[in-house]
């Protein structure tokens, strides 16, 4: 079993202080949940950190498959609606991965991808309850 810790503190209005270790990132609400503009929000990261996930699993496969792996890119986009039981949930997040590999390992990365959305702790966390779409591209 693993243990990890964070802190989160309230600043004012809808402003809190997220700290890790030694990072720390301001998170407000989105405007359209009363929070201004430009500042990050757990709508924006949750999405983020569930592709970070899947690729940190990738590269578990990518190695034990011998995948030469040159570049990844992930494009995310979620949609957020009402939930069931009251306020709102995430009903889907696509993760669209742009990937540049040795064109011998190309056949290997279906079964990698697989392997990282079924193995990946968030993926396992969410699922039956938010749609994931991961779909790929490769690039020269």
């Amino acid at each position: 079993m693993y243990e990890y810790t964070s802190e989160v503190e309230w600043i004012d209005d809808r402003r809190t202080r997220l700290k890790v270790k030694n990072f720390e990132l301001e998170v407000d609400s989105p405007p359209e949940f009363k929070g201004p503009e430009g500042q990050m929000t757990p709508e924006e990261l949750f999405p983020g950190v569930l592709a970070s996930c899947v690729l940190t699993t990738f590269l578990e496969f990518k190695d034990k498959m011998g995948i030469n792996l040159q570049k990844w890119t992930c494009k995310v986009k979620s949609v957020l609606g009402p939930s069931p039981e009251k306020g709102f949930r995430f009903e889907s997040i696509h993760m669209h991965v742009i990937l540049k590999v040795a064109p011998e390992d190309k056949e290997k990365i279906p079964r990698a991808m697989e392997l990282a959305h079924k193995y990946c702790f968030i993926s396992r966390a969410i699922k039956n309850n938010v749609e994931e779409i991961i779909d790929w591209e490769f690039i020269d």
